[in-house]
C-alpha cells in the first residue's frame, strides 16, 4: 500500500510516496506502524501518547476522512493509498 507523507512529517525531509507492507487484515493503525519502521519518529509527529492522532494532523484513506469513518481502526487492503497532512489554519 501507499503512504504518501509531506516532509514536514518525515524525519530526513523526502517528500512523496512510501511504501508500507500492510498486513492481509491491515488497518490504518497498522500502516502507521509500518511507517515508522520506513520513516522513524514520523508517528510521534501523526498520534499522541494514546494512539489517537493529532487534532492537526488529518488522515485520508483514498480520499475518505477516518474520522468520519473507523478512525485508526479503519481498514485498509493493497492498492488503497493513506494520505498523511497537517491541517492548516490561519487568520
Amino acid at each position: 500500500m501507499k503512504v504518501r507523507i509531506p516532509a514536514t512529517l518525515s524525519q530526513d525531509g523526502r517528500p512523496g510516496l512510501i511504501d508500507v507492507q500492510v498486513p492481509a487484515a491491515g488497518t490504518v493503525g497498522a500502516v502507521l506502524a509500518g511507517l515508522e519502521t520506513v520513516v522513524p519518529g514520523a508517528t510521534r509527529k501523526i498520534v499522541d501518547e494514546g494512539g489517537r492522532p493529532f487534532r492537526y494532523v488529518n488522515l485520508y484513506v483514498n480520499g475518505d476522512d477516518v474520522r468520519e469513518r473507523s478512525g485508526l481502526d479503519t481498514p485498509v487492503r493493497e492498492g488503497d493509498e493513506l494520505l498523511i497532512l497537517p491541517a492548516i489554519s490561519g487568520g
